[in-house]
């Protein structure tokens, strides 16, 4: 995960809140609140490599989340396959820690879920157990007879998200085996060399109703196919959905959205054969193709979705925009904050590119930072194309709800 934009691209709280009714979920996102966002002028590095770098894969490497330990403390991280946190007793004094929380297992079995493993989507009740959701990367071509390709290509990568834990406030946490690790992948088994392939959790975990949620993204695969029918369709469409569970501590509990209903259970393919896998593919919403993150604005109801967009297609501009929407399903369009002009407009000679989006208000009243309020921070990374440079930015960002 290391390339710039490999989790942002798809080929790549206690708030108490009203039921999720069947109406609901039919609600044209019109009815919705759009939201407007500005940036402010000045942004604050969090964290620059390699100068402030404990190792060489110390980095940046996922979007920025936050969660408070039982004693206050904050954990800000933005993970590598390596997990390195940032801590403090606010998110505007966390310091840098080489302590490591977890290690990549770099397993060679892809029926193991265990290669590559970034933690980044964090979830407490009570500040010293936490569940960790994991992208996970099955890299074919650091295995011998798994991949033909060169080092590095993406042909010969298998994604999923499995589960870690901690037990001690999320210093450290702790691995699962197969299948008791699997949380959300496709129905097929690795295939050498028809990649990428692969379900990937690129959001946080928000509380609304009773229901924990958080929006998964796939690849659109096998390559070269097709629409959903004949004989070249498309076994796992490329875009982003909602899942959700009511125990984020069961990891085979989170089911995926079929288009009508939270319906879509994720099945591990290799204990034995599937039995009618479209069954276990999910279905992906409107613009939720590049979500990065999820947030609830205030008490509103409303959920807030960070998109970044290195594209020109029907958003409108290659920038970061925001949408909303009161059941994960039914999205507005996407609003543009800033386009990547805007953002290469205030760096140095450089050859720049941006990924990971985050949103975190250091006034959150819950222990996983899901609610932000007018004034949050808006995190991203910059990638120097040279290799020279990853940093991590906090820069003001100020949200209304129209």
């Amino acid at each position: 995960m290391n390339a710039p934009m490999k989790r942002t691209l798809p080929l790549l709280l206690s708030f108490v809140l009203a039921a999720i009714s069947s109406a609901q979920s039919q609600q044209s996102s019109t009815e919705t609140p759009i939201i407007k966002g500005v940036l402010d002028s000045s942004r604050t590095a969090v964290f620059e490599s390699p100068q402030q770098s404990c190792n060489s894969n110390d980095i940046p490497d996922a979007m920025a989340r936050a969660f408070r330990d039982s004693t206050g403390t904050v954990h800000l991280v933005a993970a590598s396959s390596e997990l390195f946190q940032n801590l403090g007793p606010t998110l505007d004094s966390v310091q840098h820690s080489c302590e490591v929380g977890h290690y990549s297992a770099g397993d060679p079995n892809p029926a193991d879920f265990n290669d590559q493993s970034w933690i980044d989507d964090f979830y407490t009740f009570d500040g010293n157990r936490i569940a960790g959701l994991t992208h996970m990367e099955y890299h074919g071509w650091a295995h011998n007879g798994e991949c033909t390709f060169t080092h590095g290509d993406s042909g010969c990568e298998y994604d999923s998200d499995t589960y870690h834990e901690s037990e001690d406030g999320g210093y450290h946490f702790k691995s699962f085996n197969a299948p008791n690790n699997f949380v959300a992948g496709v129905p097929y088994k690795y295939v050498e060399n028809a990649g990428p392939s692969g379900y990937s959790v690129d959001s946080n975990i928000i509380e609304l109703g009773g229901w924990y949620y958080a929006m998964v993204t796939s690849y659109q695969w096998r390559p070269g196919c097709s629409g959903e029918t004949g004989p070249h369709r498309c076994l796992t469409p490329g875009g982003g959905g909602p899942m959700r569970t009511q125990n984020v501590f069961d990891p085979s509990s989170w089911r995926g959205w079929s288009g009508t209903d939270f319906s879509v259970s994720f099945i591990d393919p290799y204990p034995g054969p599937v039995e009618r896998p479209q069954e276990h593919v999910y279905t992906p919403v409107p613009y939720m193709d590049v979500v990065t993150g999820i947030n609830l604005f205030e008490s509103s109801g409303v959920v807030i979705a960070v998109l970044w967009n290195p594209w020109d297609n029907e958003y409108g501009a290659k920038g970061f925009y925001l949408s909303t929407s009161t059941d994960l399903v039914n999205w507005t369009k996407p609003t543009l904050v800033a386009t990547l002009d805007q953002f290469l407009a205030q760096e140095p000679p450089g050859i720049w590119s941006y990924a990971y989006f985050s949103l975190i208000d250091p006034a959150a009243p819950d222990m996983n930072f899901s609610v932000v309020g007018n004034h949050p921070y808006l995190y991203y990374v910059r990638f120097n194309s040279d290799g020279s440079s990853r940093d991590l930015f906090q820069q003001g960002i100020t949200l209304t709800l129209k």
